[in-house]
């Protein structure tokens, strides 16, 4: 699933807007009983971001991330599924040349993973 980032964060800012909190909520009610780890992947268009929070887009990316798989975390969903990821502007998916494409790349994904596929690549304990 794919979350613009004009519907979940202010520009350059991390913190949720209350007014999204239903639709995650709603995302939270279909995710809470799968099994499947889930990856929330935060990304930025090109345009470069300096601030004193935020000194690049690899941190604002990343900061997106975590603060939606915090509230999963706070509504009963288990850390140990859930991983968060920025990638800031290396990952776009509509041209960065105009403003509606550079809107487009500010986004959040929120990937549930394949389960056996992510069980493949946990270490398991060795045997004696």
């Amino acid at each position: 699933m794919i979350l613009q980032e004009k519907i979940l964060f202010p520009p350059g800012s991390a913190e949720i807007k209350p007014e999204t909190y239903p639709i995650l909520d709603k995302l939270y009610e279909i995710l809470k009983d799968l099994p499947n780890p889930v990856e929330v992947e935060g990304h930025t268009d090109s345009i470069p971001i300096s601030t004193e929070k935020f000194p690049s887009n690899w941190e604002l990316s990343t900061a997106r991330a975590s603060s939606i798989v915090r509230y999963f975390i706070a509504k009963g969903i288990n850390p140990e599924r859930l991983k968060a990821s920025g990638y800031a502007d290396t990952k776009p998916i509509a041209s960065n040349a105009t403003p509606e494409g550079r809107a487009q790349n500010r986004r959040v994904e929120i990937v549930i993973l394949n389960a056996k596929g992510s069980e493949l690549t946990k270490q398991e304990p060795q045997q004696p």
